[in-house]
């Protein structure tokens, strides 16, 4: 019975700590995040037509990204080779992405709502204080 006991606790545990990522990975919202904006970067980068200016903005572009995320393209591998062991996960994670950029790409695509004026006030008849003296 202790065994078993023993058994449900530790595996408990286990189970708690696969939320969290190990030390040295990037935490799966976060990589998540990361994964967009790499997504977009790419995206923007296959439209530059012109292959030198691709190559030479692709690495400011994906420097300036992880920046913004305050990691490096290594612990990024490093990060997508972890989850890439889970094909459940990344899959997961690949479906938000895509909700994410469907949305957005809803938002992009839809005309900014006009607003409303408001009819001006009516102004109130100025009382003339010359012409009672």
């Amino acid at each position: 019975m202790k065994k078993t006991g023993l058994f449900l606790l530790l595996s408990l545990a286990f189970a708690c700590q696969q939320n969290k990522a190990p030390k040295g990975i990037i935490e799966k919202d976060k990589m998540q995040n990361l994964m967009l904006d790499m997504q977009l970067t790419d995206a923007y980068l296959n439209q530059v037509y012109n292959q030198d200016t691709m190559k030479m903005q692709a690495h400011s572009r994906y420097l300036y990204v992880f920046k913004k995320h305050k990691t490096d393209s290594a612990k990024y591998v490093r990060s997508l080779e972890y989850y890439s062991k889970d094909p459940k996960v990344l899959s997961a994670m690949y479906t938000a992405i895509s909700d994410s950029l469907t949305r957005l790409q809803t938002k992009l695509q839809t005309p900014p709502k006009a607003k409303k004026k408001k009819a001006p006030k009516k102004l109130k008849k100025a009382t003339n204080d010359l012409s009672t003296k």
